[in-house]
């Protein structure tokens, strides 16, 4: 599946349909379509052609596997979305305890609570960032409590309004920021800091993550998250070092994810 998620990658980069796709290489939407499930796997001359016509270049070298992360990946893969936060949320706690040494205890992550209250409050916005990463499988922890959402285009007010119904702060001054620009906010009685980012790296907004984002439920809160091969390619597309620190790992939790096919075939 690797050559499949290579495509659809490159593919989504670029900004590129199916079928538009397609028409560059000369083939047709179905054989992408097919390629992009894993049902055919192209030669890897064919893939180099591939994702040249998405404007990307696929390099090709030997090294040395790294395997570091499988076994932590295996064993939040086995655990429930709502136990791979509450784990990952464990640690966070413990670490920003042992920071705060003598002084007054951090107040709690709720994550939840959060999620909850912006759910509760009509919140349309897929979630991408560390959490996303974490229901996901990710094992890079600790996470920092930090809830990024895309909102939907011309909802960036109503979510606002349900910030500041569960008690938000803005950081800033949302009103002098560029529509575009990342907005955060604190939700101190949940402990936990909400950042609008209207466009992750690499991506074009709500209407690009939405297409491929998934519904995970985490304690009875529906929850609408950015795919995981779309959370590895804004990674990738990312400057900052943090968040270029995370794709090994997201990469091959992306590669150790069960698909469909896979289940099927295990059936």
């Amino acid at each position: 599946m690797v050559s499949a998620s290579l495509i659809k990658q490159a593919r989504r980069a670029s900004g590129l349909s199916q079928l538009r796709l397609a028409r560059q290489l000369g083939s047709t939407q179905p054989e992408v379509a097919r390629w992009e499930s894993g049902r055919v796997t192209p030669s890897i001359e064919r893939l180099r052609e591939i994702v040249a016509a998405c404007g990307k270049e696929l390099t090709v070298s030997l090294g040395e596997p790294d395997r570091s992360y499988d076994s932590d990946i295996r064993r939040t893969l086995a655990l429930p979305p709502a136990r791979r936060l509450a784990a990952a949320l464990q640690v966070a706690e413990q670490t920003r305890v042992m920071r705060a040494g003598d002084g007054p205890p951090p107040a709690p992550l709720d994550v939840t609570g959060t999620l909850r209250a912006l759910h509760d409050a009509g919140m349309q916005a897929v979630l991408v960032g560390e959490i996303a990463e974490v229901l996901h499988g990710s094992p890079l922890i600790p996470v920092r409590g930090e809830v990024t959402l895309v909102p939907r285009l011309g909802d960036r007010q109503q979510l606002t309004t349900a910030l500041t119904s569960a008690g938000g702060q803005p950081a800033g001054e949302p009103a002098a920021l560029p529509v575009d620009a990342p907005e955060r906010w604190n939700l101190e009685r949940y402990g936990v800091d909400v950042v609008l980012m209207p466009a992750p790296p690499g991506t074009r907004g709500f209407s690009d993550l939405r297409r491929d984002a998934g519904e995970i439920v985490v304690d009875e809160i529906p929850v609408t998250v950015a795919s995981l091969l779309d959370l590895l390619r804004s990674a990738e597309a990312s400057t900052a070092p943090s968040d270029r620190g995370r794709v090994p790992a997201l990469r091959r939790t992306l590669e150790l994810t069960p698909t469909d096919q896979d289940a099927a075939r295990a059936a």
